[in-house]
């Protein structure tokens, strides 16, 4: 690429580069030596630039415009922190944590993605230090583009001049001394190897310094203390709108937009919008502010809808805190933190931008471009992402896992398109997450079920996604492999709904099963069908299942597939179909030898027995089911047994032979680690002890029970334990804990879809002149409505949580859901509409 043409040696031409380096010269009194450090090159560079003997190339002449800007911006002291621009928001947290290591570290690196908002909280904290931050020295490192001219920034800041013979570093250090320093080095990432050097060399010399560094990556040096800057905080998506008008990001938002467009409060926009553009923008102060910027242009929905657009015009003219040009789009911010990476974290990005949630290295290296390859060169790419502050870590005991913020997965997500490579990383994905899938099955049923249950709600988002990608590209096994695998976690979890929902999409429109996997679809819907109280359609999926393993001749398959059959005809009534079903099942485990399965198919023919009044039958199936249990040796299969029978003892009144057979049980379970075996026991005691009228010791049964299932995922289970419950509280005189009790169990009864769940909880608040809940208004489910109940009678988030045994983040859903559903803003309104409707609880927390 061709420069300008030489200049003419003597008087350089008015405004020629010439005469534009010899007037900035003047400008900052810098001698020709000074000015080749400040743009990286010799001083006979620039001797030979300003007597026209030599041309400056384009990239020189870009150093020279920076450096002219940088002399043309206002005045400020030199190496003086900068001074703010407008009203520092939030963040009372990190101010408190950052300014007590400020006080104890001598090295500080703040890590945070671009954007963040490292440098405003850097000079604020220190500002909130006084006197105890005398000394301080900001050297701002983004104008400096040459590794050589690092030293030279940091002297002219400290104002410390050249001196004949003598290194300029050594000069800097001799200057800073052993009285008490800070210095503040903003905007690192670009020079990280450089100003890990100079950072070491200073400390080990001047013993009073103490450095604070800001930077997208960590230096890596001896003593660094890194701390992550983190986004604003945002309300959650259920927040009340207190709660998001107290937001540090709400609050910036409406700050710089009133900025923007004088009177502007927010008030006459729907709180929760404004909660939900700061979501979106992952909380990033720089995102935010850009953001805020068009309101008076355009309305804060249309922002909503439009922010990826708008992020990716120019940002507001003029300068930022720090006194450098804020005309830019986070898009750049973003590149440039890109172009930083090295080519190993370059090449593994964009394939990590198809996990939807929290991913491992294990998944990280199932997807990457280079899968197979040696485990230590993907975990150095993935710590080269983390130390850049691409990835947050979540630290667990056995696996740490990595998410990006939305705004870098975007960026990386255009960057998957733009390569071509978008299909074979989506195949990669889905076909992993199968794999998962597929090994979950026995997983969820060993000893490590607790293990799988946390796996999988770890990588529920992306097992979606990998469903949703098999949906699409019918070509594939993936699809009907996840969803005939997953029926244990959709059961245990509660998600049946969602279960039926993929595999009414991803099964066959015939009704026949002409592979074996299609029958183990049909069969997995056909028991979550059962679950949901859709008997027909269970009898329905599980005879085309058995019918097609009849044809394959498939014997260990249609043993399962009768299993449900039997079940599923055992709801309905069908009783004598239920014995012939459940009979076969028994027959074909007997035929193949399979001990085990004749037991199970036994312990559903003792059920069947329960069901029809036949108790002793019941007790006789169960007593053959254990001596095949003790036979077997199987320490939990045991426990279940004698769970079983315990029941159908204490229905006899035979209490003290169940007490031993629950003793035994629990002494079996002590070490297993099987929450939902434990609630089993637990609910079994709670039956014993309400036999015997021990009402007290009951119910603190029957809340263990409680907690066990919902550790374990199961709320059918729950819903037993609920009822107990609720019982022994009324007998307690506790009339409004119980009746809030069963009211939560009819709606966990509800969400399932479990008619039986639903007879039972009814019965029980008969007993206690309660009516089930009625048809409730603006398509609220019960679980919405008792969630709503509990907010209006004063619970918090995390009380309701308590009282309907979910987790907060559900009840976060849940409220988000219900805001939507009422048209309200929050939880005022929310409680008002309840008030009015007559669904308000009454009580408080126990």
């Amino acid at each position: 690429m061709s420069g300008p043409p030489p200049e003419p040696a003597g008087s350089p031409e008015p405004g020629s580069p010439a005469d534009r380096l010899r007037g900035l010269r003047a400008a900052l009194g810098l001698s020709q030596e000074q000015l080749a450090r400040q743009l990286g090159v010799s001083f006979a560079t620039v001797n030979r630039w300003e007597t026209g003997r030599t041309r400056m190339s384009e990239s020189a002449l870009r150093g020279l415009s920076e450096l002219e800007a940088r002399a043309a911006a206002p005045a400020r002291r030199s190496g003086a922190l900068p001074s703010a621009q407008s009203a520092f928001i939030g963040r009372d947290r990190e101010l408190a944590e950052l300014t007590a290591l400020l006080r104890e570290s001598r090295l500080i690196s703040m890590i945070g993605p671009g954007g963040a908002g490292k440098t405003r909280l850097a000079a604020e904290a220190i500002r909130l230090l006084g006197d105890e931050a005398a000394g301080v020295t900001f050297v701002p490192l983004e104008p400096v583009r040459q590794p050589e001219s690092l030293a030279a920034a940091v002297a002219s800041s400290l104002g410390v001049h050249d001196q004949p013979q003598v290194p300029l570093l050594e000069s800097v250090a001799a200057a800073l001394g052993d009285a008490p320093r800070l210095l503040v080095l903003d905007g690192a990432e670009h020079l990280r190897a450089e100003v890990a050097a100079l950072v070491t060399e200073l400390l080990a010399a001047a013993d009073g310094l103490r450095v604070v560094v800001t930077s997208r990556v960590v230096l890596g040096v001896p003593g660094e203390v890194c701390w992550t800057v983190p986004p604003l905080d945002c309300p959650s998506a259920a927040a009340g709108v207190s709660d998001i008008a107290g937001s540090d990001a709400v609050r910036l938002f409406i700050a710089r937009a009133s900025d923007r467009l004088p009177g502007f409060t927010g008030a006459d926009v729907a709180p929760h919008v404004i909660a939900e553009l700061c979501r979106r923008l992952d909380g990033l102060p720089l995102a935010i502010e850009l953001i805020a910027g068009w309101v008076g242009r355009l309305s804060v929905p249309e922002i909503l809808q439009q922010r990826a657009v708008l992020l990716d015009q120019e940002g507001a003219s003029g300068p930022d805190e720090s006194g450098q040009s804020r005309g830019r789009r986070l898009a750049d911010v973003i590149r440039a933190s890109h172009d930083l990476l090295g080519p190993a974290e370059q090449r593994l990005l964009p394939a990590l931008s198809v996990f939807a949630g929290p991913f491992t290295l294990a998944d990280a290296a199932a997807v990457g471009p280079d899968a197979g390859a040696a485990r230590p060169a993907l975990a150095g790419a993935v710590r080269g992402l983390v130390d850049s502050s691409w990835l947050v870590v979540s630290r667990g005991e056995e696996h740490n896992r990595f998410a990006m913020l939305e705004t870098m997965r975007a960026f990386a997500a255009a960057r998957l398109d733009d390569s071509g490579d978008a299909g074979p990383v989506q195949r990669r994905h889905a076909e992993h997450f199968a794999g998962l899938a597929r090994a979950s099955e026995s997983g969820l049923t060993g000893p490590d079920s607790a293990g799988w249950t946390a796996r999988l709600a770890a990588a529920a988002p992306d097992l979606d996604v990998a469903l949703l990608w098999a949906a699409e590209h019918p070509e594939s096994p993936a699809g009907l492999d996840m969803s005939a695998a997953l029926w244990r976690w959709w059961l245990a979890s509660g998600r049946v709904a969602a279960g039926r929902a993929w595999l009414a999409r991803l099964l066959p429109d015939g009704q026949s099963a002409g592979d074996e996997l299609t029958g183990r679809a049909f069969c997995a819907a056909a028991v979550l069908a059962v679950e949901n109280g859709d008997y027909a359609a269970a009898v329905r999926q599980a005879r085309v299942a058995l019918r097609g393993f009849e044809r394959l001749g498939l014997t260990e398959p249609m043993a399962f597939a009768a299993t449900v059959l039997g079940s599923a005809q055992r709801y309905v009534g069908d009783h004598a179909a239920a014995r012939r079903s459940l009979q076969t099942a028994a027959e074909l485990r007997e035929k193949l030898g399979d001990r085990r399965g004749v037991s199970a198919a036994t312990n559903n023919l003792a059920l069947l027995a329960m069901d029809e009044g036949d108790l002793t039958r019941a007790a006789e199936l169960f007593e053959q089911t254990l001596v095949i249990k003790r036979q077997l040796g199987e320490p939990q299969s045991i426990a279940i047994g004698l769970a079983n029978l315990a029941d159908v003892l204490i229905k006899t009144s035979q209490w003290e032979a169940a007490g031993r057979a629950l003793g035994e049980a629990g002494e079996l379970a002590a070490g297993l680690g099987n929450p939902q075996l434990i609630g089993t026991l637990e609910c079994n005691q709670g039956n014993l002890a309400a036999q015997r009228r021990r009402w007290e010791r009951a119910a603190g049964h029957y809340q263990a029970a409680i907690a066990a299932h919902q550790e374990a995922g199961h709320p059918h289970d729950a819903v037993e334990g609920m009822i107990g419950l609720g019982r022994s509280l009324a007998r307690l005189g506790r009339g409004e804990e119980a009746v809030r009790q069963l009211r939560a169990a009819e709606a966990v009864a509800e969400g399932i879809g479990s008619p039986q769940r639903q007879a039972e909880v009814r019965a029980a608040l008969a007993d206690l002149g309660q009516t089930a809940t009625a048809a409730l208004p603006d398509g609220l489910t019960g679980r919405q409505a008792e969630v709503l109940r509990l907010l209006a009678a004063g619970l918090s988030n995390k009380q309701i949580a308590a009282e309907l045994f979910l987790s907060p983040a559900t009840v976060e859903r849940h409220l988000a859901t219900i805001y939507r559903k009422l048209g309200v803003g929050g939880r005022v309104d929310a409680a008002r509409y309840a008030i009015a409707r007559g669904l308000a609880g009454t009580g408080s927390a126990s």
